[in-house]
């Protein structure tokens, strides 16, 4: 998933990944996110006219089908985040 990290000392991946999460999201991803958001939460919404316990339930189905979606959806963003900072890091390092 992160071809870019076999380039970083096993011993410094850690901190590399720890630099990389914090690469602010370009343009793409955020716009990437917010519609995959948009999409989940759309699929996932219930509108139940029942009990109070029937939408308790039904809210909990909803969370628990809409955290898979949301790291289908949101995880090729942070993947892609993360393979910028690691790649950053990497032309500093060959340009020292």
């Amino acid at each position: 998933m992160l071809p870019e990290l076999r380039a970083i000392a096993p011993e410094q991946q850690g901190a590399a990944l720890r630099t990389a999460r914090d690469t602010p999201l370009d343009l793409l991803e955020l716009i990437g996110m917010a519609a995959g958001l948009v999409v989940v939460t759309a699929l996932t919404r219930s509108i139940v006219d029942a009990s109070f316990a029937s939408r308790l339930l039904a809210t909990l189905a909803d969370f628990a089908v809409a955290l898979p979606l949301l790291a289908l959806a949101l995880g090729p963003f942070h993947a892609r985040r993360l393979r910028r900072g690691l790649r950053a890091q990497l032309q500093r390092r060959d340009r020292s």
